[in-house]
């Protein structure tokens, strides 16, 4: 959930019943947290109740848990030697603490005799990967697109950008007319910074050139990533993305999409957890006849692919240290990794988006919209790859990332003074071994 809104459900398990984890009570306590009712009983009836029929030597029961603050419980109860079985983290940046805390049991010989290394896509295994050792498997996976309304396009003549000149040419008119080009902010969360950075790193420095930093063979400073944190801060003070930018940090995530819904904005780039936000604003339920449709993130410099999708995980589960059921806790994690049809089915009846496994649009119920199924099959063969911050760069220098994006853009920091200061954070986290591991 690095990277998305907080509307993710949190999943983590305790055996008896909040004392020592792995407590010999024959059962595994599971905590959740939800975001919904709906979500709750969508989880109770299709996972809980799924899992105890196939494992009724070890059942799971439900602990309902305070959805807000999970992640402060959690930490709280493993400090004090206790807490989950089940070990959920936002993401791989947060996981690293886990593991460094020593809270984190190995997970390679269930991945072996479970054959997760064969269900798993590799990209998204090795985010789990600490020291060389596998210590968590990823929940679900994320990347980057544009969401936008094709009555609008058409009526103003427009079709979908693929290259920095069509895209600029649309934004350029759209703001003449007195549009939003691209509908953005983060008055919700304020990490949406880090989803427009990691956009301009790899459609604008490129997939490569972002690679190529995170293995030390060059520098966040070089002109490269100069030159393009200097078109990105154009685009904002342009008034490209929210309208301008002291709109950007009162934006809303339903105000903008409401703009898309209305014709007011163009596009709306975002994650796709938006997938499961969007459709409330269009149609009988926004109380329009307007629609919505998705494409990828076109390139934004010559020589960048034009089909690049980013990689991102928004969350983990792993094994603590200290449960005394760990076997237990291992078929827990393996049946919510397996199944490719019914995790289709979580995603079209309870939002839940899919763990990182081979899927096609066969797995997902028909009754799905083929515009959330088509996206998830066409990341899912995504060739052209590109590296979010959230998944792929360490903690101080993803902290700083979000935090220098704002002296960015009101004008506090350049473009030269802002990479220089990724560099910075990034080079000691380098040489400390803490950049999770790249896919090959």
């Amino acid at each position: 959930m690095s990277g998305g809104t907080a509307l993710a459900t949190f999943l983590a398990s305790c055996a008896g019943g909040g004392d020592a984890p792995g407590g010999n009570s024959g059962k595994i306590v599971v905590w959740s947290g939800f975001a919904s009712k709906e979500a709750e009983n969508w989880f109770r009836t299709n996972t809980l109740e799924a899992f105890n029929k196939e494992h009724p030597a070890v059942p799971a029961e439900l602990s309902v848990k305070q959805f807000d603050n999970f992640e402060q419980q959690q930490q709280t109860a493993l400090a004090a030697g206790s807490g989950p079985d089940i070990v959920a983290a936002a993401g791989p940046g947060p996981l690293r603490e886990y593991a460094a805390a020593g809270y984190l049991l190995p997970l390679d010989d269930y991945a072996k005799k479970l054959g997760w290394n064969d269900r798993i896509l590799g990209w998204a295994m090795k985010t789990g990967v600490i020291d060389g050792k596998l210590v968590a498997l990823p929940t679900n996976y994320e990347s980057m697109q544009i969401f936008y309304n094709p009555a609008t396009m058409s009526q103003h003549g427009w079709t979908f950008p693929k290259t920095r000149a069509e895209f600029e040419a649309i934004c350029r008119e759209a703001k003449a007319k007195g549009m939003i080009p691209v509908s953005a902010g983060n008055a919700d969360y304020k990490n949406a910074n880090e989803w427009h950075v990691s956009v301009f790193l790899n459609h604008i420095a490129g997939p490569d050139a972002v690679r190529q930093a995170l293995k030390g063979e060059i520098k966040f400073s070089d002109p490269v990533f100069v030159d393009a944190m200097e078109q990105a801060r154009k685009y904002f003070v342009d008034g490209w993305w929210g309208g301008a930018v002291d709109r950007y940090f009162t934006n809303t995530f339903p105000q903008q999409y409401q703009q898309l819904a209305k014709g007011e904005a163009v596009f709306n780039i975002t994650g796709t957890w938006g997938l499961g936000e969007i459709g409330p604003f269009f149609g009988k339920e926004g109380g329009n006849d307007a629609e919505w449709a998705w494409g990828a993130v076109p390139s934004l410099r010559d020589g960048v692919p034009e089909d690049v999708w980013e990689l991102a995980v928004g969350g983990t589960n792993s094994i603590n240290a200290k449960s005394k059921n760990p076997d237990a806790a291992a078929e827990w994690i393996d049946f919510n990794m397996s199944d490719p049809k019914r995790q289709g089915r979580a995603l079209a009846e309870a939002n839940e988006p899919p763990p990182p496994i081979a899927m096609t649009e066969a797995d997902f119920p028909a009754d799905l919209d083929k515009r959330v199924s088509s996206l998830f099959a066409a990341f899912s063969s995504a060739t052209h790859v590109g590296y979010t911050t959230w998944t792929f760069f360490p903690p101080k220098t993803d902290t700083y990332i979000i935090e220098g994006w704002e002296k960015l853009i009101t004008g506090k920091l350049t473009a030269q003074a802002y990479c220089q200061g990724i560099a910075d954070a990034f080079g000691p986290e380098l040489a400390a071994g803490v950049v999770p591991p790249l896919p090959d």
